[in-house]
């Protein structure tokens, strides 16, 4: 028994000492600008708060909060990354396990007997410890654990990267709602405005004051509003539908008549930030992940073309009785090296390393393309940002014009000095122009959160 502890302790050691073939992991650079505002100079470093911001703190309507709550609890997509997790980290146990020594036990009763008198003439018990390890002097084991450790890693970074996305998609779906049921609003007021100027011009004919050509527009305007709101109930439908699938629950939506399509806090940053900053987002430290893993893959192959060592030992006792199955004189031991040499296996082992190095250039490429695009969302959502901002304020300004115009044609028409189509002509623009500025205010909220999921925000709650 000193000699078996003696041996565990020996190949424990050797397995600390084991060498890897693996290439040494350098961080591809980015194939990015070094900063996403070139008309600065300073260039403003990564520093921690703009993935800390949480989405609880970004996001301001407390019932976008319960729809986020809810889908966090519910989602399947979140569920099925949450078991990939498991997944990766049950193959990384099983993988790792392998380079430790495997110790088992077993016991074994036979008896045997004449067929003829149908007593028992020979009984025997055996019982042994067979322990047995692979020397890993060239890293092989410790390499195929090191790529599962990163393939772990990885699913950690990829249900991440699931959090954030589901989180956009509810606000997104929560804000689509918020803009249908807006929009739906305004067309039903719209809609008692015509009904209203109708009603006036029916009473101008009646005196004289108009005509059945004005009261005939009059009607279709009526008309044709009714139809738009038509089209906005099914569009609101659509959006609750939506928003109930990316929550996970299919209970009723309360019929929310605000005016507004939501409201968050912005990301504040700076002017030249560094786009460093995109290395923290959790799907490119997932490709980095993979990448490391399909490093460690051809340290891996690399030691196929080595030398296999490993050892096996055992105790095992016999005997007819059981009570001296361990007694001395019994037992006996047994010491098996081995050693395994490739010889010639048509070229398996080149094709492996080939396709390991094959794979990691994927990696590597995998990667540059996923900063490339991550950079471009962070430069597209920046850009959209001043573009949108200059649009809302244009477009408030020629609304407030637009409602002091409808009054002014309204005053004309009443004395006769115009024809009802100018008082047409002013709320069908009225109208059109309060649905644009809904739908900016939309745009305007969708492409801050594309920023804030760009950054890699909304995972710190």
């Amino acid at each position: 028994m000193v000699k078996l502890t003696l041996l565990v302790a020996a190949t424990v050691f050797l397995l600390a000492g084991c060498v890897s073939l693996a290439p040494e992991y350098q961080g591809p650079e980015l194939p990015v600008p070094q900063q996403f505002s070139l008309s600065r100079n300073t260039l403003v470093p990564v520093s921690a708060g703009y993935q800390d911001t949480g989405w609880r703190t970004f996001f301001v309507d407390p019932q976008v909060k319960q729809f986020i709550d809810v889908a966090l609890r519910k989602n399947l997509d979140l569920s099925m990354a949450a078991l990939k997790v498991q997944e990766a980290r049950a193959q990384y146990r099983v993988t790792n396990a392998d380079r430790y020594p495997q110790l088992d036990a077993s016991t074994e009763a036979s008896y045997s007997g004449s067929l003829k008198r149908g007593d028992l003439t020979e009984k025997q018990f055996q019982a042994g410890l067979d322990l047995s390890f692979e020397l890993d002097f060239f890293g092989r084991l410790k390499n195929l654990s090191e790529a599962d450790r990163q393939n772990y890693f990885a699913s950690e970074e990829a249900r991440r990267a699931v959090h954030i996305l589901l989180i956009s998609r509810v606000a997104q779906s929560y804000f689509s709602q918020r803009l249908a049921t807006a929009q739906l609003r305004i067309a039903r007021e719209t809609l008692l405005n015509y009904q209203q100027s109708s009603a006036f011009v029916e009473q101008q004919l009646i005196t004289g004051s108009s005509n059945v050509l004005a009261v005939e527009q009059a009607h279709g305007l009526i008309e044709s509003t009714q139809a738009e709101i038509a089209n906005r109930e099914g569009q609101r439908a659509q959006a609750n539908n939506a928003l109930q699938l990316v929550v996970g629950s299919w209970q009723g939506l309360p019929d929310d008549q605000r005016g507004t399509v939501g409201d968050l806090n912005p990301v504040t940053l700076p002017a030249g930030l560094s786009s460093e900053i995109l290395r923290q987002r959790p799907d490119l430290l997932e490709a980095e992940h993979q990448l490391m893993a399909a490093n460690a893959n051809i340290g891996a192959a690399r030691a196929a073309f080595y030398p296999s060592i490993s050892l096996t030992s055992g105790l095992s006792g016999s005997s007819e009785a059981l009570s001296n199955l361990f007694s001395t004189g019994s037992g006996m031991w047994n010491f098996v090296p081995k050693i395994d040499m490739p010889i010639f296996n048509a070229g398996r082992n080149q094709a492996n390393l080939t396709l390991a190095d094959v794979r990691q250039q994927q990696s590597v490429v995998n990667y540059q393309q996923k900063i490339q695009n991550a950079f471009k969302d962070v430069a597209d959502a920046l850009a959209l940002r001043d573009s949108l901002s200059k649009q809302i304020t244009a477009q408030q300004r020629y609304l407030a014009s637009l409602q002091v115009t409808l009054q002014r044609a309204r005053g004309l028409y009443a004395s006769g000095a115009v024809s009802y189509i100018e008082v047409l002509d002013a709320e069908r623009s009225l109208f059109t122009t309060r649905q644009t500025l809904l739908d900016l205010q939309y745009a305007q909220q969708v492409n801050e959160i594309n920023l804030f999921t760009a950054l890699g925000g909304g995972w710190t709650e």
